[in-house]
């Protein structure tokens, strides 16, 4: 899947939630339908070599999403890191797990990312990223190709039987009958069905 200039850079608080994997999944199970990847950053910051990484992977994605839940001094910079370079950003937060006294006046005013639970959370990052990028392209059907392949044998050589023709570059039923299908469809059928064979239309 290519997901050039659909990447998203994601800042978290890693001991906010007692299983890492659950909150990253709010975000990895968006993207194969949205075309897009997910950057984390879960590296522990603690000298200029991370910090200088971390602000490579700002740079090189389409926008970012920090989630100040909790006020995570490592998501904090991160964020001021991505405001100081004029990057996109975006912060999500769960107020059930942060004192509204914790977080900064200066931020308490943007837009945000609100959420009470990882599904309510990837909802709202699909709308997101849908606003600021689209869906993204519509996948190719795999099987459009030898669809297309068959047809085109059906109109060069007409009158044969389904199995002496060119074998699809896939094998088994389901190729078969996709491919058959695509030739029914595209042709004048003629014979019974055991000897059936295809003229195109």
């Amino acid at each position: 899947m290519d997901t050039t200039g659909r990447e998203i850079f994601v800042a978290y608080p890693g001991t906010l939630y007692s299983s890492r994997e659950s909150y990253k999944k709010a975000y990895t199970s968006l993207q194969k339908g949205l075309a897009i990847k997910f950057l984390f950053a879960e590296e522990r910051i603690s000298s200029g070599h991370v910090l200088d990484k971390i602000e490579e992977m700002i740079q090189s994605t389409a926008f970012g999403i920090y989630d100040v839940s909790s006020w995570n001094p490592n998501v904090a910079l991160e964020y001021g890191i991505a405001r100081g370079i004029g990057a996109k950003a975006f912060i999500a937060f769960n107020p059930e797990k942060t004192e509204l006294r914790d977080v900064p006046t200066d931020v308490r005013g943007y837009d945000r990312l609100q959420y009470t639970d990882f599904d309510e959370l990837s909802d709202k990052v699909a709308t997101l990223v849908t606003q600021e990028l689209g869906r993204g392209p519509t996948p190719i059907d795999p099987l459009e190709a030898d669809r297309r392949r068959l047809i085109r044998v059906i109109q060069e050589i007409r009158g044969r039987k389904l199995p002496s023709l060119p074998s699809c570059s896939a094998s088994g039923s389901t190729m078969h009958n996709s491919c058959s299908g695509a030739a029914q469809q595209n042709s004048r059928l003629l014979g019974a069905t055991r000897g059936m064979r295809y003229y195109p239309s």
